[in-house]
């Protein structure tokens, strides 16, 4: 079934909620600088499917008011990726402490939120991080504890994303069964949470089922009523990994569908005779005809019959000519004036109207 909902659509290949606790790193910072450097726990430690992320964690930090409640020290980080060495070590980051109001500085041990990025174009593999603290006022590089290897893995990925039929075309009083298929590759506990059609101005979107099959591919179909919104569309695939979501998309395109052309229609008129006496009776008389690559007969049509008197514009409805079976037809009438005489075919769901010629009867 399909339903409607405003609502902002994510970009191409995901968009990503991060928690926090990424990485809970616990070094005891004591005002000297000396770290315990010993329960550290790792989790969501992946590259992202696309864009930029971080991987985020928190420092313990011991005393780090010893020089006063305004004189907090700083907490720094640095990292290496795959395959590199010391000469290459990128900054993380870390919060700053901050400044208390306390007399005397309090002693107490703060966690301080700290994160190493990384991005889609970053390599699986292990990597490093090491921690360092500078007291306040102290300018020179920090001294930086040992190197903590991590291991990164590949990022998640849907693959082989199909809609078929591409494009749907939608069929008039009827259904149009769409199927969607892909492939999630799995480098962690990666699961599907929702899978829909949606359009991507409506709001109109069609549910799917979310279930993988044993090979971690996925088949889900929908069925698009001719009411759904034309345009372009995109399969959207949410997944979940760890803590982290992302949604990956897949366009294809609703065409409406084709209305059937209408039949053209014409119809012949003659009158006889072409002068008379007033007060005398004047046959108007011809075929209505109608169709599309050939001309056929407008079977039992009804005609409008009007008059415009000479030296005037207006045309006024005088009534009403029945054609026969083979689209002939025939009026008597007693004209009073001057005049032109014409008929119309009114139009159908199936036929265009049309107009005859005019004819001019002179009346003497």
């Amino acid at each position: 079934m399909r339903k409607s909902l405003r609502l902002m659509v994510a970009a191409a290949t995901g968009a990503v909620l991060f928690a926090t606790g990424g990485i809970v790193a616990t070094p005891a910072f004591a005002a000297d600088g000396s770290v315990d450097p010993a329960g550290i726990g790792l989790t969501d430690l992946f590259i992202p499917p696309s864009g930029s992320d971080k991987i985020p964690f928190k420092v313990k930090v011991s005393n780090p008011y010893a020089k006063g409640a305004d004189k907090p020290g700083k907490v720094h980080v640095q990292f290496l990726k795959t395959d590199e060495t010391d000469a290459n070590a990128h900054a993380g980051t870390a919060a700053d402490i901050p400044v208390v109001n306390a007399t005397p500085a309090p002693a107490t041990t703060l966690e301080v939120a700290a994160s190493i990025p990384v991005s889609s174009s970053d390599k699986p593999g292990k990597w490093k991080y090491r921690l360092g603290y500078t007291e306040n006022g102290v300018t020179t590089a920090p001294t930086y504890l040992g190197w903590n290897e991590i291991t990164i893995a590949t990022a998640t990925r849907v693959t082989s994303a199909n809609v078929d039929p591409d494009p749907v075309k939608l069929k008039k009083g009827d259904e149009v069964d769409v199927f969607a298929n892909f492939k999630l590759e799995k480098y962690g506990d990666e699961k599907v949470t929702g899978v829909r059609f949606e359009h991507a101005s409506s709001g109109d979107y069609y549910s799917l089922n979310s279930g993988l099959e044993a090979d971690d591919s996925y088949h889900g179909s929908a069925s698009f009523d001719d009411q759904a919104p034309t345009g372009s569309w995109q399969l959207k695939v949410n997944v979940t990994r760890g803590s982290k979501s992302y949604s990956f998309v897949k366009g294809f395109s609703v065409d409406g569908f084709t209305k059937a052309a209408k039949a053209k229609s014409k119809i012949t008129i003659a009158v006889s005779p072409s002068k008379v006496k007033k007060g005398k009776s004047v046959k108007i008389y011809g075929k209505v005809y109608r169709g599309t690559s050939k001309w056929g007969a407008w079977s039992k049509k009804i005609l409008k019959l009007y008059f415009k008197k000479k030296g005037t514009k207006t045309w006024k409805f005088v009534g009403y000519v029945g054609a026969n079976s083979t689209g002939k037809y025939s009026k008597t009438v007693k004209p009073k004036y001057d005049g032109y005489w014409r008929l119309q075919a009114t139009s159908t769901s199936a036929t265009n109207s049309s107009l005859s010629p005019y004819k001019l009867v002179d009346v003497r």
